[in-house]
């Protein structure tokens, strides 16, 4: 390995899907990071991973591993052969399993171990699970995705509260240019004001918040939903629809690749999250195109969007105060198109690429003793 350069191994377990969003903002950090010239990282990801090719192509060394379970002899001694072996300094942890298994493998050792954290919740200083994650003193560093995450964890940790930095995921504008979806299939009435939640069914997305709203928006306003990430055929999700003010104005399409582009293609998305919000993705890539967003003031919503100036931000369990948001922006395009301007402008200001992997490599500097 080069000489003078901080040696990391990176170990992100993702699968990824076809469109790389839920790791890109990740992935480029490191390349850019890698671009630095300050830093030598390899990363320890499964062959399935749909990053392996991307890795490689921009630089990164890739070791093909598959972690199997939150505890493997297996991989925990792959891990600690790597670093005795390959000498590295840091280990940079991304998801449970990595963590886990990273932790355990670097006792003894002479690494530095960095973890990232992308929500608040679920994890509770008296539970003894939680120490195989975030609160394990053996972890240097955690780099948390917004400055809720790492009020939470400030909460938690028994000691060491120093050793949390928040550090916004980076995005690029380049990376949402692609056309709208075409929405002709719903066969949607002229002048249809197109409304985006994209979410998987999790009781804390705040669907049921969504569905209680639309009993307060104007019968004559043609406001229709989009739901991508909830199936069609699902019973929970039919008995919500059916609990709607207007049910037939609810189109649920299920889990989709391009759930940016539906995005795009509609006038503003809604996140109505009721817990555990770290910094929602598919706001920020809502916002990336241009459209402002309505959500709750949950976890890191409120870093995300600007109250008043790119959307609005409602208490949380609040489905009145949603439903007047959204009327807000339904009747005013102007207000409208001068919040997605703005909504834009944060993403590319504020939530970039260049500010994510400055504050990495500080973090790595900061490990190495630069």
């Amino acid at each position: 390995m080069p000489e003078g350069k901080i040696r990391i191994l990176v170990i992100a377990d993702y699968l990824g899907r076809k469109n790389l969003n839920p790791v890109r903002p990740e992935a480029a950090q490191l390349v850019g990071a890698q671009a630095s010239g300050e830093v030598d990282i390899t990363v320890m990801c499964s062959p399935e991973s749909i990053l392996v090719d991307y890795y490689r192509r921009l630089g990164l060394r890739v070791i093909p591993h598959k972690i199997r379970s939150k505890l493997s002899l297996e991989s925990i001694r792959f891990i600690r052969r790597l670093v005795r072996e390959q000498g590295f300094q840091i280990l940079h942890l991304f998801n449970s399993r990595a963590i886990s298994n990273g932790v355990l493998a670097a006792m003894g050792l002479p690494v530095k171990v960095l973890v990232y954290r992308g929500q608040p919740g679920s994890l509770r200083r008296y539970d003894p699970i939680s120490y195989l994650n975030c609160l394990n003193p053996r972890i240097d560093r955690i780099i948390c995705v917004s400055e809720a995450v790492k009020t939470y964890l400030e909460k938690q940790l028994w000691w060491g509260t120093d050793k949390l930095v928040t550090v916004y995921k980076g995005h690029d504008l380049a990376w949402y240019q692609q056309p709208a979806a075409d929405l002709g299939a719903l066969n949607l009435p002229p002048g249809a004001f197109k409304l985006a939640m994209v979410a998987n069914l999790r009781a804390h997305k705040g669907l049921h918040v969504l569905i209680a709203a639309t009993h307060y928006l104007p019968a004559e306003a043609p406001i229709h939903i989009l739901l991508v990430g909830p199936k069609p055929d699902d019973p929970a999700v039919r008995e919500l629809v059916g609990k709607a003010a207007h049910p037939e104005r609810i189109h649920v399409l299920g889990y989709r690749d391009d759930a940016p582009e539906v995005a795009a293609a509609c006038d503003i998305i809604v996140l109505p999250t009721t817990k555990r919000e770290g910094l929602a993705r598919a706001v920020v890539e809502a916002m990336a195109y241009g459209r402002p967003a309505v959500i709750s003031d949950s976890g890191g919503n409120a870093e995300l969007v600007a109250d008043g100036e790119s959307g609005f931000v409602v208490p949380v369990n609040d489905p009145k105060a949603l439903a007047e948001g959204i009327v807000k922006l339904w009747a005013d395009p102007a207000l409208r198109a001068r919040f997605g301007a703005e909504a834009r402008r944060r993403i590319r200001d504020i939530f970039n690429v260049e500010q994510g992997t400055a504050k990495t490599l500080q973090v790595y500097r900061e490990l190495a003793g630069r």
